[in-house]
């Protein structure tokens, strides 16, 4: 079984979308799929203030809707460290290669952040 995340969303994105096969996930960090089909998937991803997603690649282009906002920072595999931050209710579409690429998302913000993901297949 196959679970988009996205941080963003940046994923942020999502913000990000995200796939996990049966993995553990880490303490803070809590992602409820939604539903997955040959059009699509979708998900709620849910971090912690201090949590964090594990790195992996976030394939297709993917959309998300901010249900708590936060500042979120995208940690790629070179080091490279970038800061996001999403507002709640605010819209975000993820189309770019750097959204793609393997990235970690940690969650900088003093408040839980809660995204709505959908990855076009």
């Amino acid at each position: 079984m196959k679970i988009f995340l996205a941080l963003i969303t940046s994923l942020f994105a999502l913000t990000s979308t995200a796939v996990f096969a049966d993995h553990h996930m880490p303490k803070g960090v809590d992602v409820k799929q939604l539903f997955n089909n040959e059009k699509g998937a979708a998900s709620i991803v849910t971090l912690q203030p201090g949590a964090t997603l594990p790195s992996v690649a976030r394939p297709g282009a993917r959309a998300g809707y901010f249900i708590q906002g936060s500042t979120v920072e995208r940690i790629y595999e070179d080091g490279k460290v970038v800061k996001k931050v999403f507002k709640t209710g605010e819209t975000a579409y993820f189309d770019q290669p750097e959204d793609q690429a393997p990235y970690a998302l940690k969650n900088v913000g003093k408040g839980v952040f809660k995204v709505y993901v959908v990855n076009i297949k």
